[in-house]
């Protein structure tokens, strides 16, 4: 199968003016190779007086077929400008969101060229709606953080969220079940299992939670909760491919659910010092700390004992507090304690795709 082109030159779908000569000869029932060879024919954008007049000659057709010959050829140098323009422009804009094509999962296959499908992957009919739009996006981001985003792509991320959660037949939002599940436990026997974490999307979905896995995109965020139809949509990016970070940005996020209902947050850093965080993001730090790791003073004790040089091992701090050792790796990391040396567990969601 011959592979999609990024973005289709319109001029390409506009006849040359040998080609609609070739068609008035095809309907005159006439050789065309009695003028010239087709190739060279279909070639033509413009003819001169003189081949007009042969033209003419050939059909036994006089002022119909000149003008006809004369108002296409002006025509099709006005649209060639045009196009020429066009492309131009679409190809800039194909250079911008061309990095979003992972995102569409082979689900948007029926447009003209891939510019086209990612317009069908955001129902858009132009470009500039993208831009528009992404904008609006980044607009409540900065607002939530301090950091870089690019529009495009949290716009992308986020939508392909969106598809998601609209082909769920999600349950009403049941949150004592989703309490129950946190409290019970049952998830801490997994912790180190990444095809576990895989699974939890059906897990959530029982308490109707849609929990979405989205390819982390650059300048985007690390997840994000919103609430569609009274039920909470998390997603979660697999920024930094590791499965400690992954469960952090995923408790995190239930912390919003529950505490901060029906508020939409998009999260572009996690467990950045207190004085850089707003109330919600201290409440939902304070909840994932107390789940995942027994409370605060794990990443307390490994900060103070870097800054007085005392030695430290993931396997140590695992048993003096109680948590599993990747996530004693994951704050030895954040203090840049020997980044080197401790065990991190992979973890991709682009596979899925």
């Amino acid at each position: 199968m011959e592979q999609k082109v990024n973005v289709i030159n319109p001029l390409e779908l506009l006849n040359t003016v040998g080609q609609e000569v070739e068609s008035v000869f095809a309907v005159k029932g006439k050789n065309v190779v009695d003028f010239m060879p087709i190739d060279k024919l279909r070639a033509k954008v413009k003819f001169s007086e003189r081949e007009i007049a042969k033209l003419c000659k050939i059909l036994g057709l006089d002022n119909e077929l000149a003008t006809f010959i004369r108002n296409y050829q002006e025509d099709y140098a006005r649209e060639k400008k045009k196009a020429a323009i066009s492309f131009k422009v679409s190809k800039k804009a194909f250079t911008k969101l061309k990095n979003i094509l992972p995102l569409l999962r082979n689900e948007f296959t029926q447009g003209r060229d891939r510019l086209d499908d990612i317009l069908d992957f955001f129902d858009v009919d132009s470009e500039n709606e993208i831009f528009a739009t992404s904008n609006n996006y980044a607009a409540l981001f900065r607002r939530q953080n301090n950091v870089k985003v690019d529009p495009v792509n949290l716009y992308a991320w986020l939508r392909r969220g969106e598809l998601d959660f609209k082909r769920m037949n999600l349950p009403e939002y049941n949150e004592s079940a989703l309490k129950n599940w946190i409290a019970s436990g049952v998830w801490k026997h997994q912790i180190e299992s990444s095809e576990y974490f895989h699974s939890l999307p059906s897990v959530l979905e029982a308490f109707g939670v849609a929990l979405v896995f989205v390819p982390f995109l650059p300048k985007t965020v690390y997840g994000c909760v919103r609430w569609f139809e009274g039920k909470p949509l998390i997603q979660v990016s697999d920024r930094n491919r590791d499965l400690a970070t992954c469960w952090f940005t995923l408790f995190h996020e239930l912390g919003h659910v529950l505490l901060h209902r029906n508020e939409d947050i998009l999260e572009g850093q996690l467990n950045e010092s207190k004085a850089k965080l707003s109330k919600t993001e201290k409440e939902a730090n304070k909840f994932a700390n107390q789940y995942l790791f027994n409370g605060d003073h794990l990443r307390k004790a490994v900060f103070d004992r870097k800054r007085k040089g005392e030695p430290m091992t993931a396997d140590k701090l695992s048993d003096e507090f109680n948590v599993d050792s990747i996530f004693a790796a994951y704050w030895l990391l954040k203090a840049q304690y020997q980044p080197t040396f401790q065990r991190r567990i992979s973890i991709d969601f682009l596979s899925q795709y």
